[in-house]
């Protein structure tokens, strides 16, 4: 089973159904919690590591290259106030991951299962990619 939903922004997201769950197939894009209201964009990097407030930031700070592959990357603040997801839907818990990850078979094997396939987003060799869920997880990287 698979559907469409957008965020405020209006950003598209896909959805999947792997197992029991429901997941969407993109990271977020919005720059606006649910409530309308915007998430501060944090582009310096001694401040992000500083930063004790909700922000988002982009991948190398480039939305233009990088928005539609990978998403915004969020801190825990912006997380934490449980407005990041378009309604009916939610950052997922420890437990959540846990299914699906016994779902697929456990911790050695999962993440192939759900890992795009080739070269062009991960480094070659691609080892252990499947995406046998369709799932098509990318490697988005992270900031510090």
């Amino acid at each position: 089973m698979s559907g469409q939903f957008s965020d405020i922004d209006g950003n598209v997201y896909n959805t999947i159904t792997i197992g029991t769950q429901i997941w969407m197939k993109e990271n977020l894009k919005t720059t606006k919690y649910n409530d309308g209201s915007s998430i501060p964009l944090v582009t310096d990097n001694t401040a992000w590591i500083n930063l004790s407030t909700p922000g988002y930031c982009w991948y190398n700070n480039d939305a233009a290259t990088y928005k539609s592959a990978y998403g915004a990357m969020y801190n825990w603040y912006t997380v934490n106030t449980g407005k990041i997801c378009p309604p009916n839907w939610h950052v997922p818990t420890d437990t959540q991951w846990e299914t699906l990850i016994t779902y697929l078979g456990g911790k050695i094997i999962a993440g192939g299962k759900m890992k795009e396939t080739g070269t062009a987003h991960w480094t070659s060799p691609n080892i252990g990619a499947t995406n046998e869920t369709g799932f098509t997880a990318l490697p988005g990287g992270y900031r510090h």
